[in-house]
């Protein structure tokens, strides 16, 4: 069994209830209530800046030209195509420009956000493709899931959001980072960092969901 196996199966609870929230099973169903999925949006295209700064991070900290260039794309992704659906997503679903551009990060989104960065610019190139595995792997089981399932929401902006995280679309670089998890070798400090940053991330992307289901405000 591979690093990467032996993760997940270590957190397959956590892991199955990541990609098995309401909010993506409603999503996929087309049931899901706008604001849910509008409050989660903005929120995601908030994330997406702390993103973008971790995976620059990561380039920086890439041991190889080939490893640069995965991550490089991924981030071109980010800025270009992916940048784009969130605009016409905005404009499809009412969302003002002012709203989405100014938005601060609810609680999950800041303490998330805050992780990422502390732990690209002080953990190991592999551990920050650890965490970056867990938010893209989970994406893509969920996606996959539900096209297999023949998942049809009847809402544009849904559709778009699965078929965006698809294995065509996100399967190659999930492939990359799984790579990188998977090196080793696995002395008994570099297994703890490795433990910590796919718990941690698993954790909060589950949250993340509960912050676009139920909502979240600051105490």
């Amino acid at each position: 069994m591979s690093r990467s196996e032996q993760l997940r199966a270590s957190k397959a609870d956590l892991w199955e209830q990541a990609v098995r929230h309401p909010f993506v099973t409603e999503l996929g169903a087309g049931t899901l209530p706008l604001d849910k999925f509008k409050r989660y949006f903005v929120q995601d295209y908030v994330f997406v800046d702390a993103l973008r700064r971790v995976v620059g991070i990561a380039v920086a900290k890439a041991p190889n030209l080939e490893a640069a260039r995965h991550l490089h794309e991924f981030l071109g992704t980010i800025l270009g195509a992916e940048d784009a659906l969130f605009l016409r997503a905005f404009e499809a679903l009412g969302v003002p420009e002012r709203e989405y551009r100014s938005a601060e990060p609810l609680p999950t989104t800041a303490a998330f956000s805050d992780f990422l960065i502390r732990l690209a610019y002080d953990g190991s190139f592999r551990e920050t493709c650890t965490a970056l595995f867990v938010a893209e792997a989970v994406y893509l089981d969920w996606a996959e899931r539900l096209r297999t399932e023949g998942a049809s929401p009847g809402v544009a902006a849904y559709q778009e959001w699965i078929d965006i995280h698809s294995e065509e679309a996100l399967g190659p670089f999930v492939s990359f980072l799984r790579s990188v998890v998977d090196e080793g070798p696995d002395d008994d400090a570099t297994l703890a960092g490795l433990e910590t940053a796919f718990e941690t991330s698993l954790r909060y992307e589950i949250r993340f969901w509960e912050m676009g289901y139920h909502g979240e405000s600051w105490q």
